[in-house]
């Protein structure tokens, strides 16, 4: 008889890559960057991605969903 082993489920190697952040945190955080940017056209996807890995390394420091900074 021979032993087959199935190999184990494929997931992220990183940490980082294996954070759910809500849609809404990143949006809510892109947000605030673009207007401390002086609400300049052209630059979502630059602030969507630097919201996003700010909240998955915040994220992966505190091992939970980051709060949310209040709205003023």
């Amino acid at each position: 008889m021979s032993r087959v082993a199935t190999p184990p489920a494929t997931q992220p190697t990183g940490t980082a890559q294996a954070l759910k952040i809500p849609h809404e945190k990143i949006a809510m955080r892109a947000y605030d960057k673009w207007c401390q940017k002086g609400r300049k056209q052209g630059t979502q996807l630059q602030d969507w991605l630097e919201a996003e890995a700010e909240l998955r390394t915040e994220f992966g420091r505190t091992g939970s969903t980051p709060a949310t900074t209040p709205r003023r």
